[in-house]
């Protein structure tokens, strides 16, 4: 893969949006909600705008997602909930391409949070390191932490921003050896 690029534009020079959600627990099919969202803006290797908050879940936090993210209900109690933000989401969003690790558990909880605030999930173009990542064969394993500590991305895991902040970087990091057809993106 040689110099990922979008319409001929580096993508370092391209504005993506850079996605993670901290959850309740790990499916929306059982009444799982994001508890946590990071919207992170990147240019020329560098988040130049974010959107990043705690979301009220409206229902307890599971034990097993507590103990991975850190997040507490006392944490998310005054929080803004999914409704309440996802007007700015939408704003923030543009329609710059969303970039996420495995972005169809990603999605699957941001679409069913559009539906219950009454809207419908953007399409902007979607990309996934995680794909990505499989289809170089360049790693072993394929968790965000191991691909970071494989390319020496040096960052903290399971807290939204810190993961959507790694998520943009392995997108660079990838594109520094790498082509991205921009036909290869699908709408979110």
């Amino acid at each position: 893969m040689e110099g990922m690029r979008t319409d001929g534009i580096p993508l370092a020079e391209h504005p993506f949006v850079a996605v993670d959600v901290e959850t309740t627990g790990l499916a929306p099919s059982d009444g799982h909600r994001v508890c946590e969202i990071a919207l992170l803006r990147f240019l020329r290797g560098t988040v130049i705008d974010s959107l990043v908050s705690l979301v009220n879940p409206l229902r307890p936090i599971s034990p097993g997602a507590s103990a991975v993210n850190g997040i507490t209900d006392l944490m998310v109690a005054g929080a803004p909930t999914f409704p309440d933000l996802f007007p700015r989401i939408s704003d923030f969003l543009r329609e710059d391409p969303l970039v996420f690790h495995n972005a169809p558990f990603d999605l699957s909880f941001l679409r069913m949070e559009a539906r219950l605030a009454g809207g419908k999930w953007p399409g902007n173009p979607v990309i996934d390191t995680l794909a990505l990542a499989r289809r170089t064969r360049l790693f072993r394993e394929h968790s965000l932490s191991a691909i970071c500590g494989q390319l020496r991305i040096g960052v903290a895991f399971h807290r939204a921003e810190a993961d959507a902040y790694a998520t943009g970087k392995v997108l660079l990091a990838l594109a520094a050896g790498g082509t991205i057809d921009p036909r290869e993106y699908r709408a979110g």
